[in-house]
């Protein structure tokens, strides 16, 4: 079996900076989680199995994983020897930039018509410029690249947020408990005392939140507070000062949460995209 790789780096273009990775034969299972960010990249061997609340999808090599700010997804590998992938991870405001759309003004979010695209020419654009630009070269050609094909997705598949075929209290419920979740996450929870506050029962709340999430309400904080403690690592907070901050018992309980989301541990995350652990 080939042994798995996995490398992050901070991609800077003139529209703004996000992060990057290339994994390699990986075989880590990505439970239910998401990003702050949208996730956009492309197989280049194996098959993953991607699940979102949407379906269930193969990407092959050539597909294009595509994934919005706060999307619930979950992959892992089809073969013993894993699959290889490059992914980049800009913010909404960056896409916006890229794909020349404005601000809505609203809490629409754009989404993509399905998470896994089999699009040749874009997925080429995007594996083009990925290679020199994780690499720190060609940086005028790749960025027009990576621009381009970020544009071409979006103008191609992009969508807005589609009406929830879900019960409406049932989204009421979790959309209550999920800005509780945002103002509160680095608080201790406790779901009874959530639930009362909304005037429900605790095993309502997590049947309703996990209907709607696509997650129970504690397996979201744990993700919000990995969403941050990127955040704070990356303005250079410490591994120990960004794991009692954000919540975590302690900061090898911070390493397996971040590990589990990420892919790579927090200091070869802060390392690899050109930071100092303080």
């Amino acid at each position: 079996m080939a042994q798995p790789l996995t490398v992050v780096a901070r991609i800077d273009l003139s529209c703004g900076y996000f992060d990057a990775l290339r994994a390699e034969h990986f075989v880590h299972r990505f439970p239910p989680h998401f990003h702050d960010t949208f996730a956009i990249g492309v197989v280049e061997a194996g098959t993953a199995h991607i699940r979102t609340h949407r379906g269930e999808w193969l990407a092959q090599p050539g597909s294009i994983l595509a994934f919005s700010p706060g999307e619930i997804h979950a992959a892992d590998s089809s073969g013993a020897d894993g699959y290889t992938y490059r992914m980049v991870y800009p913010s909404l405001e960056v896409m916006r930039e890229i794909a020349k759309v404005p601000s809505s003004g609203d809490d629409r979010m754009p989404v993509f018509r399905t998470p896994v695209i089999d699009d040749a020419e874009v997925a080429h654009k995007l594996l083009d410029a990925h290679v020199p630009l994780m690499a720190g070269t060609w940086r005028g050609r790749a960025e027009s690249k990576m621009v381009r094909g970020l544009r071409s997705l979006m103008e191609r598949y992009g969508t807005d947020q589609a009406p929830s075929p879900l019960r409406p209290s049932d989204v009421e419920v979790a959309a209550k408990a999920r800005d509780y979740l945002h103002d509160r996450w680095s608080k201790p929870l406790r779901l009874s005392v959530v639930a009362e506050q909304f005037g429900t029962t605790t095993f309502h709340l997590i049947r309703s939140f996990r209907r709607v999430m696509g997650v129970p309400p504690y397996a979201y904080l744990v993700q919000l507070r990995v969403n941050r403690a990127q955040v704070m690592l990356c303005s250079g907070s410490s591994v120990s000062d960004v794991a009692y901050a954000c919540g975590f018992c302690d900061q090898s309980h911070l390493n397996r949460m971040f590990k589990k989301a990420v892919g790579v541990p927090p200091g070869q995350y802060v390392r690899q995209v050109g930071l100092r652990l303080s």
